[in-house]
């Protein structure tokens, strides 16, 4: 089960690891099952894709977005605690706000994440 001391472990290190571009580092809190779904699959992957499935597929999508993104970086807002899931709230570099929604299994890698924007 999911508690608050255990979502603001995992955004701690989840922010570290995207604003520091550490691509393994990144991909060290999921597990190899990861499901990933993003409104910006179908722009950078040229598909209808609504997800990716996988460890290395989400691993080279997520190394791509780093590429075209030098200047990526996530500042936390907000970490909403759920049950079996974590939401973090944060604004992008661009000035936008996103929202994901992770979903996590026992071993406490993440199985599903969901990306917003807006």
């Amino acid at each position: 089960m999911m508690t608050p001391d255990r979502a603001a472990a995992f955004a701690s290190t989840w922010y570290a690891a995207w604003n520091a571009h550490d691509l393994s580092a990144i991909m060290g809190h999921y597990s190899d099952g990861i499901r990933h779904s993003s409104p910006f699959i179908k722009r950078y992957n040229g598909t209808d894709d609504l997800a990716i499935e996988g460890k290395a597929a989400v691993a080279d999508y997520f190394a791509r977005a780093l590429q075209r993104n030098p200047t990526l970086r996530f500042d936390p807002l907000h970490i909403a605690t759920g049950l079996e899931s974590v939401n973090l709230v944060y604004r992008r570099m661009t000035g936008d706000l996103a929202a994901e929604v992770f979903f996590f299994d026992a071993a406490g890698l993440v199985v599903r994440s969901v990306s917003h924007y807006g």
